[in-house]
Order: C-alpha cells, then sequence, then structure tokens
C-alpha cells in the first residue's frame, strides 16, 4: 500500500516538481497539491479521508508553517507534518520538539533524502538529521534535569517500558510483538506518555525521558 501524501507550498512550480518526482516512486502517491494556507486547512476541514503526511514549506504567504500545524492540531487532525525551509538551521532542532513537527528540512536537500524521511515518518512518526541528532545529544547533555517523584510514580511500568521500545525506535507493531499485546494497546500506551510528559512528539518524548534519567543517551537508535 502506497504512502499518501499532500503537498503545500506558496509557489505552484515547486509543488509540481514535486508532485511529479513522488509519483515516480511506486510507494508514494500524491493526494493533492496546495499553494495557499486558507484553501489547505478548508480541504482538510472537509476531507472524509486523510493522507499519512503533510508535506509542508514553512513561509506560505501570509502564513507560515507553525500556525497552520497549530490549526490543523485545532481541528483534531493529527496527520504527521514534515516541514521544508529554505532558512534551514541545525540548531533549530528544539523547534521540531516544541512544535511537534514530524521533521524538519532544508529545501536544498537531496531529492532521494526526502523519500527516506517520508518512510521513516511513515514507518516511525518522526526522523532527524544526523546533524540534528548530534545536535540534540549536546543539548540533552547540558539540559539534564531530575525526574520528579510524582511522575516517577506516575509512569507505570509498562509505560516505561514502551518508552525504552520507542527510543530504539520500534515500530508500534514492533512493540506490539516484542510485548505481546495489542497495537491497539502500545497506541494507549504512547497517548498516555505524551499526557504525563506534555511531549508533543516521538522525539519530545525522547528528549523529555533522557533528561528526566527514564532512558540513557546510549539507548537511542535514530538510524
Amino acid at each position: 500500500m502506497s504512502i499518501q501524501v499532500i503537498l503545500l507550498d506558496d509557489e505552484a512550480l515547486i509543488t509540481d516538481l514535486l508532485s511529479n518526482f513522488l509519483q515516480q516512486d511506486p510507494t508514494i502517491e500524491v493526494k493533492g497539491t496546495y499553494n495557499f494556507g486558507t484553501e489547505f486547512l478548508e480541504a482538510m476541514q472537509e476531507a472524509t479521508a486523510l493522507p499519512d503526511l503533510f508535506i509542508i514549506d514553512y513561509r506560505i504567504g501570509d502564513t507560515d508553517g507553525l500556525e497552520l500545524l497549530k490549526r490543523l492540531r485545532a481541528l483534531d487532525i493529527q496527520t504527521p507534518v514534515i516541514l521544508l525551509s529554505s532558512h534551514y538551521n541545525d540548531s533549530l532542532i528544539s523547534f521540531i520538539v516544541k512544535t511537534g513537527f514530524a521533521a524538519f528540512l532544508p529545501k536544498n536537500m537531496k531529492p532521494s533524502t526526502l523519500i527516506e524521511v517520508i518512510h521513516e515518518v511513515h514507518n516511525k512518526g518522526f526522523y532527524l538529521l544526523p546533524a540534528q541528532f548530534e545536535h540534540l545529544r549536546d543539548q540533552m547533555l547540558v539540559k539534564n534535569q531530575p525526574l520528579t517523584t510524582d511522575l516517577k510514580i506516575a509512569l507505570t511500568e509498562r509505560e516505561i517500558e514502551v518508552l525504552h521500545l520507542i527510543a530504539q525506535q520500534k515500530t508500534g507493531k514492533e512493540i506490539a510483538d516484542q510485548l505481546f499485546i495489542s497495537l491497539k494497546t502500545v497506541e494507549g500506551h504512547k497517548n498516555s506518555l505524551f499526557l504525563k510528559t506534555g511531549a508533543k512528539n516521538v522525539v519530545g518524548l525522547i528528549v523529555y525521558a533522557v533528561q528526566n534519567k527514564l532512558i540513557s543517551l546510549d539507548e537511542i537508535s535514530m538510524y
């Protein structure tokens, strides 16, 4: 089954070129392209079926990707968002963690990299470039805060087990198989972890776990 994506960029040339490129891959299906944020949001609100991923440019006319992500979440649309930017910087990795984007990529990346990222996000929920991962490790080493007693008590043993496997980049199905539980139960544990930690995505969850000494940096597998 192909991965369904929708593209949003205020330059029609970009969406057309990117759509044509992605359609050459038999594992990816472009379900639509948009050049205006308002048009995109209205279409998603009325859609009877959503894609697997959104690929959005950071700047879209008089709005931006961050505002669009907030609007999507306000509509209870939880589809992962890959953000592209012409003003990319590795130090903005914290931007991903705080806002909930599944990946943050420079527009001048190799097209083949985008294909890889699409598959990684679809399978695992997030993607970090190698330089982003190193920057994230540095941040986590510096900003190490003690875990509060309340949260230690709040997290169940099973939730901590799931957290360790998420850090190892296990998919939901792999976690379910390893722990002999259903995929639905795994998703329930993940949702509970997001709620208790306040993390907005998997990357944020891993950062929180390392900072609070629930897992070690050595346990994290990004590739």
